[in-house]
C-alpha cells in the first residue's frame, strides 16, 4: 500500500505540472484573444493567426487537464445504482468502472497515437492565416488520453487495495 501511495503522489506531481501547463496556456489564449479584440476594434489590425492558435490550444488545455481532474475526483459521478449496493459490492463496482475507464481511454490513446503518427508522417499543416504543423497537437491529445488511462488504472488498483478516492463520499445531490 505504501508503494501505491508513493506512486500516486509522484504521478500526481506529473499531473499537476500538466494542469499548470494547461492553465498557463489558457491564460496565454485569453491574452491573445483580448489583444486581438483590442487590435481589431481600436486599430483595425487584428492579430494574425488568432483563430488558428486558439483552435490548436484548446485540445492542449483540455487533454492536459483531464487526468488531473480524474485524480481530484472532479468528473461527474452517477451513483443511482451503486448507492444501494453493499460496501463490498460497491467497491467491486468501482474497481470495474475504473478498469473499464482504463480500457476505454487506453484504446482512445492508441487511436490518438496512430492519428498523430500519420499526421507526422504526412507533414500535416494547419492552413489559414498562418501555417504550422498540426502533429504536435495530435501528439498532445494522445499524451493526455494516455495520462487519463493510467490514472484510471491507478485508481482501480488503489480502490481494489482498499483505498478511497477523493469522490468517495457517495453524497446524492438533490
Amino acid at each position: 500500500m505504501h508503494f501505491m501511495e508513493s506512486l500516486r503522489r509522484r504521478y500526481g506531481a506529473l499531473l499537476y505540472l500538466c494542469g499548470l501547463a494547461a492553465g498557463v496556456l489558457l491564460f496565454a489564449v485569453m491574452l491573445l484573444v483580448v489583444a486581438n479584440v483590442v487590435m481589431r476594434y481600436a486599430f483595425n489590425q487584428p492579430v494574425t493567426g488568432t483563430l488558428e492558435l486558439t483552435e490548436s490550444a484548446l485540445p492542449l488545455i483540455i487533454f492536459f487537464s483531464l487526468a488531473l481532474t480524474q485524480a481530484h475526483g472532479g468528473h461527474i459521478k452517477v451513483v443511482l445504482l451503486t448507492q444501494h449496493l453493499s460496501p463490498r459490492l460497491g467497491r467491486a463496482a468501482k474497481v470495474l468502472a475504473m478498469i473499464a475507464g482504463f480500457v476505454l481511454f487506453a484504446w482512445a490513446a492508441y487511436a490518438g497515437w496512430n492519428m498523430a503518427a500519420k499526421s507526422f508522417a504526412i507533414g500535416e499543416l494547419e492552413r489559414g492565416a498562418i501555417r504550422f504543423p498540426i502533429w504536435p497537437v495530435k501528439f498532445a491529445v494522445f499524451f493526455g488520453l494516455a495520462l487519463l488511462a493510467v490514472q484510471f488504472l491507478l485508481d482501480g488498483i488503489w480502490v481494489a487495495l482498499g483505498g478511497s478516492l477523493p469522490d468517495d463520499s457517495d453524497e446524492v445531490m438533490e
